[in-house]
Order: C-alpha cells, then structure tokens, then sequence
C-alpha cells in the first residue's frame, strides 16, 4: 500500500426516519446540503488525496452536479451504493483510482465533524500499533438490553461509548476484511466490526458531542443551532454560490 489517505464517504442511506421525500443528504443546513457539509470538511483535510461518495442510483447525477458547483477536486468519483451500508462502503472501496495507506470511512450525515478530528484520527492510527481506529463519545446515559420488551441485562456504563464517524483503517486491514464478509455473507453495522470479527486489532479516540449524525428531524433543528452558534470549525464554500 502507498503512503497516502482516501476517503469514503457513505451516503446511500434512505434517510425515511427524517420524515422528507427528500433524501436527508440534500436537505439544507445553514444554506448547504448536508453532504455538501460532510465533502467540505473532508476535502479540507490536506492529507486526504482522494474521495468517493457513494449514493443512491437514483441521486448520482445530483451529487455530480453539487460537487462540481462546489469544486471539489478531490471527490474522484461517485458510485451507486448498495442497500445496506457495507455494500454502499465495499463498493467505494472497489472504486479507489489510488493505492492509500489509510482510509477514512465518514458517514455523509455527519455534517459537523471539523477536519481536525479527521486529521485527529489519522494522526492516532498513525501513531498506534492497531489496523483500526473508531470515533466515539463515552455514553452518558444508563443503557438497558433488552428481549421481548423485558430487561435482561444492564452494562457496565463505564466501558460503553457510543460510536461515531470517521473511522480510520490501515487499507489492506479493511480491504480483506470486506472481502472475507463479503464471501461469508457477514453482515456488521460498522466497518470497524468486521475488522473486530477477523481479529484486527481496533482502537478508539474520542470524538466530539457536536458530531451529530442527521436522522431525525430534531437532529437538522439541532445542528442549525450549533452551526449559528459557532465555533465548531468546520469548512465552509469558498465563493461558490451556494
């Protein structure tokens, strides 16, 4: 593998809980479309060399026509993703024109993560022995498991966190673990569960609280209000128009 960073951006999602028939990446926040968001704060990260979005069939010309509007030079390519996330992110990753060393996974409805928490975790798979690396924010709340509507069992609170997006891989780690899903028909919500099934190591750094994931309505009213408070350090357009 090179000595580079690509990225991978997962925004094929239905976004049905958002209530729009819109789909949830083109809804405005602060004026810009979501994923518009997500790919500014990527292309803004100076290691990262390459980006491939992945979206609905029915939502590629769009997402062409709002890169090129905004002038993203690094976004590659955009690929057709898959009905679930794992597909949407094996396909991307089977689209890579380069030969990186790490790859960022990002959810597209993460429209707040700054560069520097990217820049964070490339910095920290860097520094570190393990194949992988996850985001997350410790769990404030006391989590209950439940059967049946009947609680069986309730964590330990202290060793639970609440996992978020990038998430940072060594390439060839997440490369043979998609490919060996994909042969055993193994199914994971994240990319970082497939590497713990094969046993690569994986290891967390902690995200940021503002770092919301849109999928609810309430999550869009809640980012407008960060957005217009400040201070998150995210990118913005530079004189597209948008």
């Amino acid at each position: 593998m090179g000595a580079g960073v690509a990225a991978i951006v997962a925004g094929a999602g239905r976004g049905e809980r958002i209530g729009k028939r819109e789909g949830k990446l083109f809804l405005e926040l602060g004026g810009i479309p979501v994923i518009a968001r997500s790919l500014l704060n990527l292309d803004a990260v100076p290691e990262i060399e390459e980006i491939v979005l992945a979206v609905n069939g029915e939502d590629l010309e769009r997402a062409d026509a709002l890169i090129a509007s905004i002038g993203l030079e690094k976004v590659a390519r955009t690929v057709e993703g898959g009905e679930f996330r794992q597909e949407s992110v094996f396909k991307a990753l089977r689209s890579l024109s380069s030969n990186p060393e790490i790859i960022i996974v990002h959810d597209g409805a993460r429209p707040l993560a700054p560069p520097s928490l990217f820049e964070k975790a490339v910095r920290a798979l860097r520094e570190s022995d393990c194949e992988g690396l996850i985001t997350a924010v410790p769990v404030v709340d006391t989590i209950k498991e439940v059967e049946g509507g009947w609680v069986v069992k309730t964590p330990e609170r202290r060793r639970l966190w609440a996992v978020q997006t990038p998430e940072c891989f060594r390439a060839q780690a997440l490369i043979d673990a998609h490919e060996k899903a994909s042969q055993e028909g193994v199914w994971a919500t994240d990319d970082a569960a497939l590497l713990e099934r094969y046993r690569y190591r994986v290891r967390v750094v902690e995200g940021e609280i503002t770092n919301l994931k849109i999928t609810f309505p309430i999550d869009l009213i809640t980012a407008e209000a960060l957005l217009k408070k400040g201070g998150l350090g995210v990118a913005v357009p530079r004189g597209t128009g948008l």
